[in-house]
C-alpha cells in the first residue's frame, strides 16, 4: 500500500479503465444471446442470474479460439503495459486456449464490476453541485435519506479519492491476473527459449564469419596499403601488385559482407561463398604479397574433402595466417595440410614475437566452436620458440 501515493500522480496507474472500457465492449455481440435466454420464464432474480451465465458461456466460447490468445497479449501489453512475449504462430495446445478463455471472461467481467463502482463513487462527486445549486430537496444516497449541505464536499472528496485508489488497485489486478493467464506455458517457454538460442546462435555464426573474412582481408589490405605506399616511387610495379592483391581480397570480403548483411536482413541473399581448402593458395600467396614467408604443403586429396570440412579448413588456414599477419616475428610461416581417408590435418606454424600481443583468442574461440561441431579438435599455443595453430577434423564417424 505504501506505493499507492506514488502510483495516484502516473497516469499509468489508471490504464485499467480503458482496459475496462474494451472489455465491456467485447461483451456486445453476446448480448442478444443472453437476452433470449433471459426471456426463460420464472423471477426477475433468474432472468438475471441465467442472462449472465450465458453472456459468460458465450464470452468463454469466444476465448477458445486460437487468435484471441494472441489478441489478448497484444491489449494487455498495449493497454496495461505488460511485456508478455507473443506466442507463437503454431496452433495453441488446449491448456493455454482453456486460459485465454478463462482470462477473456475475468477481463470483461471484472471490466463491468469496475466501471459499475467506478460510475457510483464518480456519481456521488456530483452531489455537491446539488448544494451549490440551491436544491434543498432531499436525496437518497446509499439507502439514506439527506438533504444536501456543506458536509457533501468532504464527502464526494472522499468518493474522489475512492475512485481512484480503485482504479490504481484495478490496474495492478489486471496486470497479475493477464501475466498469470495470458503469460507463456512451460512448452511456450521452453519453444521461446529454442527460438532465443536459435537467434544466439545465429548471431554468433555471423560474428564468426565477419571476424574470419571481413577481419583477414582489412588485415592484408592495411600491410599492403603501408607497403604500396613505400614503394610507390622506388618500385612502382611492385606497388601495382600490392595494390591489385588489395583489389582481389576487397571484392572477396564484398561477397562475404554480402552474405552476411543478407542473413541480418532476414531476406535472401547472395548464394553463401564457397570458399574451400582447394582455394588455400590464394591465401598463401596474398600472405606472401603482404610480406609473409609462406611454406605451403597440400597433401592428399583435398577436392573430395566433405563440403562442411573443407570450408572449415579454408577458415582455420586464414585465421592462421590472420594471426601470423599481426603477429609473428621474423621467419617463414610453414602451412600443412593434409587429407588423410580417416581425418583432416591442419597446421599454421610461425615464430613468435620477441615482444608484444600474442595472437586474439577471439578469431581461435570461433574456430574452436567450428572444429568442434565437427567433432575435430583445435590446439593453439606457444610450440618451444614457435606459435602453432594445429587442427584435426575425423571424416569418418568412427575415427
Amino acid at each position: 500500500m505504501s506505493g499507492f501515493p506514488r502510483s495516484l500522480l502516473r497516469p499509468a496507474a489508471y490504464l485499467s479503465v480503458p482496459y475496462a472500457l474494451l472489455g465491456a465492449a467485447l461483451t456486445l455481440p453476446a448480448f442478444p444471446f443472453a437476452l433470449l435466454v433471459a426471456l426463460v420464464p420464472g423471477p426477475p432474480q433468474l432472468h438475471f442470474v441465467l442472462a449472465l451465465s450465458a453472456l459468460a458461456l458465450v464470452v468463454g466460447l469466444a476465448g477458445l479460439a486460437g487468435p484471441t490468445r494472441r489478441f489478448g497479449v497484444a491489449v494487455a501489453n498495449a493497454l496495461l503495459g505488460t511485456d508478455l512475449p507473443a506466442p507463437g504462430r503454431a496452433r495453441t495446445a488446449w491448456p493455454d486456449r482453456l486460459r485465454s478463455a478463462a482470462w477473456l471472461v475475468l477481463h470483461t467481467g471484472l471490466g463491468g464490476l469496475l466501471l459499475a463502482i467506478e460510475g457510483t463513487l464518480l456519481l456521488g462527486v456530483l452531489i455537491p453541485a446539488m448544494w451549490l445549486g440551491g436544491d434543498q430537496g432531499e436525496f437518497s444516497f446509499f439507502g439514506a435519506t439527506a438533504a444536501p449541505g456543506p458536509w457533501t464536499v468532504p464527502v464526494a472528496l472522499v468518493m474522489l479519492l475512492a475512485a481512484l485508489l480503485v482504479a490504481v488497485a484495478a490496474t495492478r489486478g489486471f496486470r497479475a491476473g493477464a501475466t498469470a493467464l495470458l503469460g507463456p506455458s512451460a512448452t511456450e517457454r521452453a519453444a521461446l527459449a529454442e527460438r532465443r538460442a536459435a537467434v544466439l546462435a545465429q548471431r554468433n555464426r555471423l560474428a564468426r564469419e565477419l571476424h574470419d573474412s571481413i577481419g583477414h582481408t582489412l588485415t592484408t589490405s592495411t600491410i599492403q596499403a603501408a607497403a604500396a605506399a613505400d614503394l610507390v616511387e622506388a618500385d612502382p610495379a611492385q606497388a601495382r601488385r600490392a595494390l591489385g592483391t588489395i583489389e582481389e581480397a576487397s571484392r572477396s570480403a564484398l561477397e562475404d559482407l554480402d552474405h552476411v548483411l543478407g542473413l541480418l536482413r532476414e531476406e535472401p541473399a547472395a548464394k553463401e561463398p564457397a570458399r574451400t581448402l582447394t582455394e588455400v593458395d590464394v591465401l598463401a600467396v596474398r600472405a606472401r604479397d603482404a610480406g609473409l614467408d609462406v611454406r605451403l604443403s597440400v597433401t592428399g586429396p583435398v577436392a573430395a574433402l566433405p563440403a562442411a570440412v573443407s570450408r572449415e579448413g579454408y577458415r582455420i588456414v586464414q585465421e592462421g595466417l590472420t594471426n601470423a599477419l599481426r603477429h609473428a616475428g621474423p621467419g617463414g610461416v610453414d602451412v600443412r595440410v593434409e587429407a588423410g581417408p580417416e581425418r583432416l590435418a591442419i597446421a599454421v606454424v610461425n615464430a613468435l614475437p620477441g615482444v608484444g600481443p600474442r595472437p586474439g583468442r577471439r578469431g581461435l574461440a570461433g574456430l574452436a566452436e567450428r572444429v568442434e561441431a565437427l567433432r575435430g579438435e583445435l590446439d593453439a599455443g606457444p610450440d618451444g620458440e614457435r606459435w602453432r595453430l594445429s587442427a584435426t577434423i575425423p571424416l569418418r564417424t568412427g575415427a
